[in-house]
C-alpha cells in the first residue's frame, strides 16, 4: 500500500469524529443542543455551568480522545500525501494542515472547562488552518484540472473562513453559536473525509496501473 493511499486512509478516518460526537451526546442527562451548545461541550471534564451553558458530560474523555485522534490524522495525511503529491500540498498548505492537526490535538488535551486559553488557541488554529487549507488546496486542485471537486472543496474552506470571523466576533446570524461553529467544522472534517476519498482512488488507481506495466 503506497503513502497516497495510507494518507487518504488518515484523512477518511476523521469519519469516526462523527460517531463519537453523536454518542457522547447521547449520553447527556442534560438537555444538549447542537444550535445552542458548543463542540467543545461534549468534551468538558466537569458539571456545572461554564459560559452560561449547563455543561456534563459523561463521555467528555471518549470526546477529547476523538479530537486528539482527529488532529493527528490530518497530519499524517497530509504529511505522506506530500510525498507524492507535492504539486498539491505544497508548503503553506502542509504548515496550515499541520497548524490546523496541532490545534485539534490541543483541543482534546485542554478541554474548554480546564484548559483554559490553550484550547482556545487550538480550536482557533483548526478553525483558520482547515479552512484555509482547503481553500488553498481545492484552487491547485482546479489549476490541475479537478475543477468540481476543487471548486467544492474551495467553497467548503471559504465558508468556513467566514463562519470562523462569525465565531471570533460572536454574531451567530440567528442561527445559534453552536450551529455556526459546526459550519466550520463539519465542512472542514467533511472536507478531509472526502479529499481522502479521492486520494485513495487515485493511489490504487495508480497502483494498478503501475503493476499491469510491470506485469508486461
Amino acid at each position: 500500500m503506497n503513502r497516497t493511499v495510507v494518507g487518504g486512509l488518515a484523512w477518511l478516518s476523521l469519519a469516526q469524529y462523527f460517531v463519537v460526537e453523536e454518542l457522547v451526546r447521547r449520553g447527556w442527562t442534560l438537555p444538549y443542543s447542537r444550535r445552542a451548545n458548543a463542540i467543545s461541550d461534549l468534551g468538558a471534564v466537569t458539571c456545572g455551568t461554564y459560559e452560561g451553558r449547563a455543561i456534563c458530560s459523561p463521555g467528555h474523555v471518549w470526546m477529547n480522545v476523538s479530537f486528539a485522534s482527529v488532529g493527528v490524522a490530518v497530519v499524517v495525511g497530509a504529511v505522506l500525501w506530500r510525498t507524492t503529491g507535492r504539486a498539491l500540498i505544497t508548503p503553506p498548505v502542509l504548515a496550515l494542515y499541520a497548524a490546523a492537526g496541532a490545534g485539534s490535538v490541543l483541543v482534546g488535551l485542554f478541554p474548554e472547562d480546564t484548559g483554559g486559553w490553550v484550547h482556545a488557541i487550538g480550536a482557533g488554529l483548526f478553525f483558520v488552518g482547515a479552512s484555509i487549507g482547503h481553500l488553498l488546496l481545492g484552487s491547485r486542485l482546479r489549476s490541475r484540472g479537478v475543477r468540481a471537486y476543487g471548486f467544492a472543496l474551495a467553497a467548503v474552506g471559504g465558508i468556513g473562513l467566514a463562519a470562523t470571523l462569525l465565531v471570533v466576533i460572536d454574531v451567530d446570524l440567528g442561527l445559534g453559536a453552536g450551529l455556526v461553529e459546526r459550519v466550520v467544522v463539519y465542512g472542514a472534517d467533511l472536507g478531509f473525509i472526502a479529499t481522502g476519498l479521492m486520494v485513495i482512488d487515485r493511489g490504487t488507481r495508480r497502483t494498478g496501473a503501475a503493476s499491469q506495466d510491470s506485469a508486461r
